[in-house]
C-alpha cells in the first residue's frame, strides 16, 4: 500500500509551534503549514519523519570497517570528544557501512533528543524517523554543495559532507564556494526526495523503539509443543539429561587429572587438579613478570601515557583481579586507558566514577576472570 510522508520540523525556539510537509505517494508535496496539536488519524497512512536542527547535530563520515555497533559507536565516541568538546552526556546514531570501511555518525546531545521526543509526543506523534535538516537533503551526485533555507539557518549537503548553519557562514566552510540554495517548490521538492530515503534514524540505542511486534502463530504453535512435551516427559527428560552429565563429568575429571599431571612437578600427587594446576600458573606468570605484578607493571605503563593520570590504590582479589583506583582530570581518560590495556591483553572494568577535590576519581578492576 502506497503510505504519505509527514515531515515535521522542530523548531530552534522551544517556544515555537513546528512546521509540517506533507509529501503524497509520488514524493510531491500536498500540504504545509502548521503543525496542529493532537491531529486526527490521517485516513490515508502516514509515515512521520521527525526533522531536528541539524546545527544542534554534528554528523561525520569516520572509518569504523568490520565493527559491531557497540564497538563503532565506543570508537566514534573517541574520535568524536575532541571535535564536539562538550560535557553532557552524547548520543551517538550510526548509519549503515559503507564500501570502504566509513560510516555515518550522527552526535547530538541525549538532553536535546529527549526533548525533541518530548514535542513529538505534545502534540499527538509517534514518529517513524528522526533525523538532522541536513540529512534530509538528498545526496548529491557531483561536487556541488546543495543548501536549503529552514527555520533561519543553511542546512547543505554534498558528498560525505552534511552541516546547518547561518547562511553568512555556509560559503566560510565551503572553502569559498557558495552553495545552490533552493527554495520555495525546489527545497520542498528536495525535502520530499531526501524523505525516501534517509541515511539514518535517530532512534537508536537508548532512544531505539521497543519491539512491540506480537509473536507469529507459529511460533505460539511450537512453544506450546515443546511446553507440553516437557509436561508429559520431566522424568524422562531428567533421567538422559543426568545420563549425558555424568558420563560428560567423568571424562572432564579424567582429562584434568592427566592434564595436571602433566604441569605438576615429577612425583607429585595430584589430589586436587584445577587448585594445584592454577597455584603452578600462578608462580609462572610471577616469574615471567605476569601475574598481579604483571597486570599493576601494564597499569603503571599505561597511565604514564595520560596526563595528570595517577594510582591512588592497589588492591589484589582472590580471584587474581586488580581494583585499583585512578586519579584523573577528564573521564575521556578512562576511554583512552580501557584501550591502552585492552591492547596489552589486560582485561579491564570500570566500576563507578566520582568527583573529589577538582578531580576525577574512577574505581576499575584489570585483569577479572569472565
Amino acid at each position: 500500500m502506497m503510505r504519505r510522508t509527514r515531515l515535521v520540523f522542530a523548531p530552534q525556539d522551544p517556544q515555537a509551534p513546528p512546521a509540517y510537509l506533507l509529501v503524497d505517494e509520488f514524493g510531491e508535496p500536498v500540504g504545509r503549514g502548521e503543525q496542529p496539536v493532537l491531529a486526527e488519524t490521517p485516513a490515508v497512512p502516514t509515515t512521520v519523519v521527525l526533522v531536528v536542527p541539524g546545527t544542534e547535530a554534528v554528523a561525520r563520515w569516520l572509518h569504523l570497517p568490520t565493527r559491531s555497533d557497540p564497538q563503532a559507536r565506543a570508537a566514534a565516541a573517541l574520535l568524536l570528544a575532541e571535535e564536539t568538546a562538550v560535557e553532557e552526556p552524547m548520543h551517538l546514531a550510526l548509519g549503515a557501512l559503507e564500501p570502504d570501511g566509513r560510516r555515518l555518525v550522527v552526535a547530538v546531545a541525549e538532553a536535546r533528543m529527549r526533548a525533541w521526543l518530548d514535542l513529538a509526543r505534545t502534540y499527538g506523534l509517534a514518529p517513524d524517523a528522526v533525523v538532522p535538516d541536513h540529512l534530509l537533503l538528498p545526496e548529491p551526485q557531483d561536487e556541488g554543495p546543495l543548501a536549503v533555507a529552514i527555520g533561519g539557518t543553511l542546512a547543505v549537503r554534498r558528498p560525505r559532507l552534511a552541516f546547518a548553519c547561518e547562511p553568512g557562514l555556509a560559503p566560510v566552510l565551503l572553502d569559498g564556494r557558495a552553495p545552490q540554495v533552493a527554495d520555495g517548490e525546489a527545497a520542498e521538492r528536495l525535502l520530499a526526495e531526501g524523505a525516501g530515503r534517509l541515511p539514518l534514524d535517530l532512534r537508536q540505542g537508548d532512544f531505539a523503539p521497543a519491539d512491540r511486534t506480537p509473536p507469529a502463530r507459529r511460533d505460539l504453535l511450537r512453544a506450546a509443543v515443546l511446553a507440553g512435551v516437557l509436561l508429559l516427559s520431566p522424568a524422562v527428560l531428567d533421567a538422559a539429561q543426568a545420563v549425558r552429565l555424568n558420563l560428560a563429568a567423568g571424562r572432564l575429571e579424567r582429562a584434568a587429572t592427566q592434564q595436571a599431571a602433566a604441569v605438576l612437578p615429577r612425583g607429585a600427587t595430584v589430589s586436587d587438579p584445577a587448585a594445584q594446576a592454577q597455584a603452578v600458573l600462578q608462580r609462572a606468570e610471577l616469574a615471567a613478570g605476569g601475574g598481579p605484578a604483571g597486570v599493576a607493571a601494564r597499569l603503571f605503563a599505561a597511565l604514564a601515557e595520560i596526563d595528570q593520570a595517577q594510582a591512588e590504590s592497589l588492591i589484589v582479589s582472590p580471584d587474581g583481579a586488580l581494583r585499583a583506583t585512578v586519579s584523573h582530570t577528564n573521564y575521556s581518560d578512562m576511554e583512552l586507558l580501557g584501550r591502552a590495556l585492552q591492547g596489552a591483553g589486560v582485561a579491564f572494568r570500570q566500576e563507578g566514577a566520582r568527583e573529589e577535590g577538582g578531580r576525577i576519581v574512577s574505581d576499575i578492576i584489570l585483569g577479572a576472570r569472565p
